[in-house]
């Protein structure tokens, strides 16, 4: 719990910062943007990185981070100096992992997904070195999930136990602060972004709950998703 506490906190953290920075580059970029011309630039190339996440449940429900894969490919258009758009299509494994502490069970459930982020990029810097956040939206279609449980204690188990997700969609606000490279060989783009779930996946109907803690159902249980990724463009400096 108290790992997981830290994550939220590192979490609320990288939004706030996500927020200001963004303002700041807003307010940079734009003193500029009127009076510089860009040659539209589009570019294609493959993201690859890793997940960290959990579920945000009410009433609380203790767990731990669960890492999963996160890559497919990318689209970046900048039609205008400091600013442009990035899409791209991955596959994407979010999910949670319980906090048992003591208590000698264990769960685990990885949900895999489709998804679309379409983002506006702004950008800064030289021809080579670029700062950029991505700020935009991503839409989530679930294909698959895998559920791990031991359960030697039957006091210690939660309503969503074999129970099937009920919302395949997964809609999300996103935001991702980086730093992009163009070599010889290719631009190469880094960066952390931070997924904030719109779409509770369980649904919660308040005609059936059960005043016993364990078997109430969730109000909120939204995905949340830490993301570090690596992302390679076929453009390179001349």
């Amino acid at each position: 719990m108290l790992y997981l506490s830290s994550f939220k906190f590192i979490a609320t953290v990288l939004k706030k910062i996500f927020a200001i920075s963004i303002f700041v580059l807003l307010i940079k970029v734009s003193l500029f943007a009127q009076s510089v011309s860009l040659e539209p630039i589009a570019s294609f190339g493959t993201r690859q990185g890793v997940n960290m996440s959990f579920v945000d449940f009410s009433p609380a429900v203790g767990n731990k981070l669960l890492y999963g894969y996160n890559g497919g490919l990318v689209f970046n258009y900048k039609g205008e100096k400091f600013f442009g758009i990035q899409v791209e299509l991955n596959y994407s494994q979010k999910g949670w992992s319980e906090d048992l502490d003591t208590i000698q069970n264990s769960y685990s459930r990885q949900l895999n997904y489709i998804e679309l982020p379409f983002l506006t990029h702004i950008y800064f810097g030289n021809r080579d070195l670029n700062y950029f956040a991505n700020l935009g939206t991503s839409v989530a279609y679930l294909v698959s999930e895998k559920e791990t449980a031991e359960i030697n204690n039957e006091l210690y188990i939660h309503k969503y136990y074999d129970k099937k997700i009920d919302n395949n969609f997964d809609f999300n606000i996103v935001g991702e602060l980086g730093i992009s490279y163009l070599t010889t060989i290719g631009t190469f783009q880094f960066g952390a972004r931070y997924y904030y779930s719109l779409t509770s996946i369980f649904d919660y109907d308040s005609k059936t709950i059960d005043y016993d803690s364990k078997t109430m159902p969730y109000n909120v249980s939204r995905n949340q998703v830490i993301n570090i990724s690596l992302t390679y463009f076929l453009t390179s400096k001349k």
